[in-house]
């Protein structure tokens, strides 16, 4: 199982947290937000320090979240997340402007860390909307088969969810798009992960804890995703950290060339 935290390099609570989760081995994937000033070398430098046991993913970022961007995207205007999922869904987005704004953020992570990310999923799940899932799928395929990216997907079994006493209709939502990215990266041999969990009403904050090894029960497979959110400064963010820092659970990296991967071939 992966352990993923989101959200590196959005505030200074949320690395704090992050940081320390990667110091006792908890955490095995971390999603950076290098569309953001503060996301820059200094920052990257602090997470690479973790590369040997974590995975370095590109946090795409397609939403307006009130903070300064990185230079050249300084000047993007984003929008909030609420037009961005309408114009999705009515298929307003145009699939080339996407791209740029990936190739963008994929440069950036590139030049703030010096290498290539080990993987891609978006901030808000946004990376499985209609048009940017399939711009997203057409950007990964051209990039060469050694740096390709496995991709997230937040594919997840509500009778699982259900069976655990968790809270499945968000997650069921969020998972009805991740089932459609799926079957696109399986259809164009792009690598991606088998199972996710993780997903609950953040006003359930206090019920965290109960829910964490719920969350990793629903998880059997190796490449199976549990997405975090860890910080200090909203009672949701400290309520996720104290959980997985007190928990006995730790995440795996990503297993390239296994039976539930779909990693192209050379």
């Amino acid at each position: 199982m992966i352990i993923c935290a989101d959200d590196y390099g959005m505030r200074a609570d949320i690395d704090r947290a992050i940081l320390q989760l990667c110091d006792t081995g908890t955490l095995s994937a971390v999603s950076c937000m290098v569309l953001f000033e503060r996301c820059d070398a200094a920052s990257m430098e602090k997470i690479r320090a973790h590369e040997a046991n974590v995975d370095l993913g590109l946090h795409f970022c397609l939403t307006n979240e009130n903070l300064p961007l990185s230079a050249p995207l300084e000047k993007t205007v984003l929008p909030e997340f609420g037009k961005l999922f309408r114009r999705a869904i009515f298929r307003q987005l145009k699939s080339a402007e996407i791209v740029s704004l990936l190739a963008a953020q994929y440069e950036l992570f590139v030049k703030q860390s010096g290498r290539t990310p080990d993987y891609i999923d978006g901030h808000l799940h946004a990376h499985q909307l209609p048009v940017v899932a399939g711009a997203l799928v057409d950007f990964v395929c051209q990039l060469p088969v050694s740096q390709r990216p496995y991709i997230r997907n937040t594919r997840l079994c509500t009778r699982d969810l259900q069976r655990q006493k968790l809270p499945s209709m968000k997650a069921g939502f969020i998972g009805a798009f991740g089932s459609r990215l799926e079957k696109k990266l399986r259809a164009a041999g792009v690598a991606t992960n088998d199972g996710f969990s993780g997903i609950y009403d953040f006003k359930e904050w206090q019920r965290y804890a109960e829910y964490l090894p719920k969350f990793a029960a629903c998880l059997p497979q190796p490449n199976g995703i549990l997405v975090t959110h860890p910080g200090f400064d909203e009672d949701w963010r400290r309520s996720e950290f104290e959980a997985l820092k007190n928990s006995a659970v730790r995440g795996k990296r990503f297993v390239h060339g296994n039976a539930t991967s779909a990693r192209p071939l050379p």
